[in-house]
């Protein structure tokens, strides 16, 4: 190649590369307006509210039914004796939703949920005879009545994990820490 046409080559390579460089940045459109946004100081860090949550309300204490006619005489022999609930320490305001229970409200393990209630029942009686407060809870599930066996009540939710730790360590029974009632 003859030196001018390639001079005009790299000439022309030059301002190709000029052109991709700065024909974006001066034809953006938002020209020197875009400029005075940079001098403006950064806002002040936004504060937020937190929310308050009213507690729930204690919903009843559920019992078990007790089928009229024969077995009425089997079945009150065999309903656990339930000991009331460890009473929830007085809070107020929001030392109370940090805590995470109301008042009347607290924590049990449930380690078991069967078909059949006199298993239910067996299951209780062990754990009782072990020296726990198991008790027995009619319920449903999928349109099938279920039985499920839970240990406590706590106050504390803490104190109910200890108490499902507990029961694995002693009993191995694995069980989930619920809301109580």
């Amino acid at each position: 190649m003859e030196p001018p046409v390639r001079y005009r080559m790299v000439g022309a390579i030059v301002l190709i590369f000029l052109a991709v460089l700065f024909l974006p940045w001066l034809f953006d459109g938002a020209g020197y307006e875009a400029m005075q946004d940079l001098e403006q100081p950064i806002p002040d860090r936004p504060t937020f509210v937190e929310p308050h949550t009213p507690p729930a309300p204690a919903p009843e204490p559920r019992r078990d039914r007790v089928d009229e006619g024969a077995d009425a005489a089997a079945s009150v022999a065999q309903a656990p004796e339930v000991s009331p609930p460890d009473p929830v320490p007085e809070a107020t305001g929001r030392a109370a939703t940090a805590a995470g229970a109301a008042p009347g409200v607290g924590w049990s393990v449930q380690v078991g949920s069967f078909g059949r209630e006199t298993n239910a029942r067996d299951e209780a009686r062990r754990l009782r005879e072990a020296g726990f407060t198991a008790f027995v809870e009619r319920g449903s599930a999928n349109g099938r009545d279920v039985w499920r066996v839970k240990v406590g009540p706590r106050a504390e939710r803490d104190q109910a994990l200890r108490l499902r730790d507990d029961l694995q360590r002693r009993m191995d029974v694995t069980g989930i820490v619920v809301a109580h009632p």
